[in-house]
């Protein structure tokens, strides 16, 4: 009689469970409390299918650990959120916010499906990828019907397919630069978009943040952010191309806090982590040179203040740890007699 193979958590699967764990739990607190100061019935509706997406996720996740004697994270509670506080976006600005972070959730279950093993793990991310897909296809819908989704540009069809002549393709930084290619324009477009995004949620935090070390932090993270708008809007204005509007003017002026410094540090720690992932995409495939200059710039002044972010969280221990591999050169000590 034959028994039924059940393998163990590979490391790739535990990791995206984790970290699915801690970014679900941080981001149902934020989603609670932007659901109860949504006005818009429409906005509100969407709110209550990610809520509910959130709420179905985090029993999921701990259901898998349970089943295999995990220690389950302890991420972010709800009794941490005050409910009491005053609203703190605007209900543009919740819409933006929930279109961004269903695109990151794209790109994250994506990841996770590629790299799992087990059917059961490989048939739950897919189920989430699916529903984040679906978040952000209702979310766009949403900001195109209220006229305030940014399009990008179109362009005029060439004559005919060509091919590439010489090395003026690559040039940018003394010479004259050609126009940007459409993969170009899609990866700044991109960036750019998530970028706004942030600013307007790091705005948002350092307008209410308790410490004055975070307070410091944010407003240094805020200055990188804006540099970063500049120069990639510049990009696109220098070839008559336009850049989406910001969106801190949708923050409220609010200075009571409904969030925990430690729970807001993080949600600051996922967007430059992530925007250091999405800045490489695009220093990979844009030959121009002076892309490449910029992204590489972007990207360094996004590790340096992912070093303070690390230091801030650790000073204060407010930095969970992933499970780590087996220490065993630890373990080898310690079984001398």
């Amino acid at each position: 009689m034959s028994s039924t193979h059940h393998p163990k958590l590979t490391a790739a699967e535990i990791a995206g469970l984790w970290t699915q764990y801690m970014n679900e739990t941080a981001g149902l607190c934020m989603n609670k409390f932007i659901l109860q100061n949504v006005e818009d019935a429409e906005i509100r509706e969407l709110y209550e299918y990610a809520v509910h997406l959130g709420e179905r996720h985090i029993d999921t996740i701990q259901s898998f650990f349970q089943s295999e004697s995990y220690p389950l994270p302890v991420g972010f509670a709800l009794q941490d959120v005050s409910t009491n506080a005053p609203k703190m976006f605007t209900d543009p600005l919740a819409l933006h916010y929930l279109n961004i972070m269903s695109i990151h959730g794209c790109h994250g279950y994506s990841g996770a499906i590629t790299t799992s093993s087990r059917k059961d793990i490989r048939a739950y991310f897919s189920e989430c990828l699916a529903s984040s897909v679906k978040l952000c296809d209702r979310s766009k819908d949403l900001l195109m019907s209220k006229g305030i989704y940014f399009r990008p540009p179109t362009l005029t069809p060439p004559e005919r397919p060509e091919f590439v002549q010489s090395e003026g393709f690559v040039v940018g930084l003394l010479s004259k630069k050609r126009p940007l290619s459409c993969v170009e324009i899609t990866d700044i477009l991109f960036n750019l978009k998530k970028s706004i995004l942030a600013k307007a949620v790091l705005v948002a935090f350092h307008q209410v943040a308790k410490s004055s070390a975070v307070k410091r932090f944010l407003e240094d993270a805020i200055k990188v952010k804006e540099k970063h708008i500049n120069v990639f809007s510049k990009t696109l204005d220098d070839d008559h191309l336009p850049a989406p509007p910001s969106l801190e003017s949708e923050v409220t002026d609010t200075t009571i806090s409904p969030f925990p410094d430690q729970l807001m540090m993080f949600h600051v720690g996922f967007l430059f982590s992530s925007a250091m992932v999405y800045y490489g995409s695009g220093l990979a495939s844009s030959p121009r040179k002076d892309l490449i200059a910029h992204y590489t710039m972007a990207i360094g002044d996004d590790m340096r203040i992912s070093g303070e972010w690390l230091k801030v969280m650790t000073d204060r221990g407010w930095m969970e740890q992933p499970p780590l591999a087996e220490n065993r050169e630890r373990l080898a000590m310690a079984s001398k007699t």
